[in-house]
């Protein structure tokens, strides 16, 4: 079973790679908005990307449905949500003018 939240990326921040204890890593993150269903703003914080979405990969900033899945982390073994998929938001259709 699959989390969800809408979730409004901002900013993508650059993408950052090095070396520990002789194996390469790389990082990076989106400044993001989490709305609430009424599309109001929640909480502003820091969304880390999985790997498949980094680089020339990454989303552009937009408004877009995260799903997560929970997992537990290599180096704590503390289990918290990763971000899985990001799929754009349906648009709300635009009223009609009056006639």
């Amino acid at each position: 079973m699959a989390l969800t939240s809408i979730i409004q990326v901002l900013k993508i921040n650059e993408l950052r790679k090095g070396n520990k204890n002789g194996r390469d890593w790389a990082m990076q993150d989106a400044e993001c908005m989490l709305l609430n269903d009424a599309g109001e703003l929640e909480q502003v914080g820091v969304l880390p990307l999985p790997k498949d979405m980094m680089g020339d990969a990454a989303p552009k900033p937009g408004i877009y449905v995260g799903s997560f899945a929970l997992r537990a982390g290599m180096q704590d073994r503390k289990i918290g949500a990763v971000l899985t998929a990001l799929t754009p938001y349906p648009a709300k259709p635009a009223a009609k003018a009056a006639q």
